[in-house]
């Protein structure tokens, strides 16, 4: 992990009350959650509405310069789930973000391994 993925609140120095080290970080199992759901949720709403509404010009255009074999609406579907992806784990991990900071608060000493609430 980087200091990015671990510093929700630098103003907060959390101390291990096993070993006292400060050398703690922020568990991440509501971002990692988060972004799992809300990759899937997005893909199937956007592959849903991307296919049935706008996946057919997406499509022709995407089939036309990759393969003309796929039908249109099935390559629209495609990069409609890819955005709908990408867009669902962004949304995902920023609350569960908040989950991990507000609610869940838990720690974990990188000297000794203890799990604790802060």
């Amino acid at each position: 992990m980087d200091y990015a993925e671990e510093s929700f609140n630098p103003m907060v120095a959390v101390a291990c009350p096993a070993c006292g080290s400060r050398h703690c970080h922020l568990q991440a199992t509501a971002r990692k959650a988060g972004v799992v759901v809300g990759g899937v949720l997005g893909a199937v709403i956007a592959a849903g509405f991307n296919g049935a509404t706008i996946g057919a010009v997406n499509g022709a255009v995407i089939a036309c310069i990759a393969s003309r074999r796929l039908p249109a609406t099935v390559t629209g579907a495609i990069g409609g789930a890819i955005i709908g992806f990408a867009w669902g784990a962004l949304a995902g991990h920023a609350v569960g973000a908040d989950i991990d900071v507000h609610l869940l608060g838990m720690y974990q000493c990188r000297e000794c391994g203890f799990e604790f609430k802060a």
